[in-house]
C-alpha cells in the first residue's frame, strides 16, 4: 500500500478556534467569536490510499467555490467572520488525484471523517464511489438543521446516498468499535467523536506500523499528545476520550499520525516519523 497526503488549499481560523482556552463549550464558542487574532494559514489535507482492492480517499477537501458570493450562509457568524479560505480550481482534490496519475472516477471508497465544508467540499467529484460516513454524522449533516451545525448540505450533490456505519466489526487496538473497509482488514474506521458527534478516523495497517488518519479529531499532533481541545468541538468529554485512545494506539504500535490542518502531516508521512506519547 501507498498513502498520499494531498493539500487542497488553505484555511485560516481564529486563534481560539485552533486552540481553546476553556473546557465548557459555551465559553469556547464565545471566545472564538470575540477573538481578534487569526491562526496562520493552515493546510486542508486529505489522503489517497493505494490498496490492492481499490483506491480509497479519506476526506475530499474544500471547494474552490467556497468564497463565491452566497456559498457560505449569510446568517452563520462562524462561516462569515471566523474562517478564511484559499482554494484554486487546480488545488481541488480531483486535480490533485489526476496529478498522481489516477482518475477520480476510479476511486472505490471515500471515507469521510466528518462533513464540515473543508472536508466535504469535493464530494461532487466522486459519483462512482461508495461514500462512508458514521451513522451519527450522516444523521446530523443531512438534517434540515445541518447548516446551523456547520454542515453545508445545500451544496452536497443530489446523488449523495452515503453508506453509514456504527462500527460494528468489533474492537480494534485501543478502540472499542471499528469497521473493516477492506477484506484484508488493513484499512479500518474507528469512532473518534468530539469535534463533531459523528467524527471518525481511519487506521491503515502498514505491517510494521500504523498510519492514523484523524481528520479534525485534533488539529495538530502536539495538541493530541497534550489532550488540548479546539474551540468548536461539540463534546469536550468525547474529544478527550478520542485523543486518549489515539495516544494509546501510538503506545501499542509505532504510528504515524495525520491531521487535516497540521503543517507537519505530509512530512511525517514522507519521512515515516512516528508519534511518541509521553508516559
Amino acid at each position: 500500500m501507498k498513502i498520499h497526503c494531498l493539500q487542497t488549499g488553505d484555511v485560516q481560523i481564529k486563534s481560539r478556534h485552533q486552540l481553546a482556552r476553556h473546557e465548557a463549550r459555551p465559553a469556547r464558542v464565545f471566545d472564538v467569536l470575540k477573538d481578534k487574532n487569526w491562526s496562520p494559514r493552515l493546510p486542508i489535507g486529505c489522503w489517497l490510499i493505494e490498496h490492492p482492492e481499490g483506491l480509497i480517499l479519506v476526506d475530499t477537501g474544500e471547494s474552490s467555490h467556497a468564497n463565491d458570493p452566497g456559498y457560505q450562509p449569510w446568517w452563520h457568524p462562524f462561516m462569515q467572520y471566523c474562517e478564511r479560505r484559499w482554494v484554486k480550481p487546480e488545488e481541488e482534490v480531483s486535480s490533485r488525484i489526476r496529478a498522481l496519475g489516477f482518475d477520480p472516477l476510479d476511486v472505490r471508497w471515500v471515507i469521510m471523517t466528518h462533513m464540515h465544508g473543508d472536508h466535504a467540499g469535493g464530494i461532487r467529484h466522486f459519483p462512482n464511489s461508495e461514500i462512508i460516513l458514521s451513522h451519527k454524522e450522516a444523521h446530523d449533516a443531512l438534517a434540515w438543521s445541518g447548516p446551523a451545525q456547520g454542515f453545508l448540505n445545500m451544496h452536497y450533490p443530489k446523488w449523495l446516498k452515503p453508506t453509514t456505519t456504527t462500527h460494528d466489526d468489533g474492537p480494534f487496538e485501543s478502540f472499542d468499535r471499528s469497521m473493516s473497509v477492506t477484506k484484508d482488514g488493513n484499512v479500518r474506521i474507528v469512532p473518534t467523536p468530539g469535534h463533531t458527534p459523528g467524527h471518525q478516523s481511519v487506521i491503515v495497517d502498514m505491517g510494521e506500523y500504523y498510519v492514523l488518519i484523524a481528520g479534525d479529531a485534533s488539529y495538530q499532533e502536539s495538541y493530541m499528545l497534550e489532550g488540548r481541545i479546539d474551540g468548536v468541538a461539540v463534546d469536550t468529554k468525547l474529544h478527550h476520550d478520542s485523543t486518549r485512545r489515539m495516544r494509546e494506539l501510538c503506545r501499542r504500535k509505532p504510528t504515524i499520525t495525520q491531521f487535516a490542518h497540521d503543517f507537519d502531516s505530509a512530512k511525517r508521512l514522507e519521512e515515516k516519523t512516528f508519534t511518541v506519547p509521553g508516559k
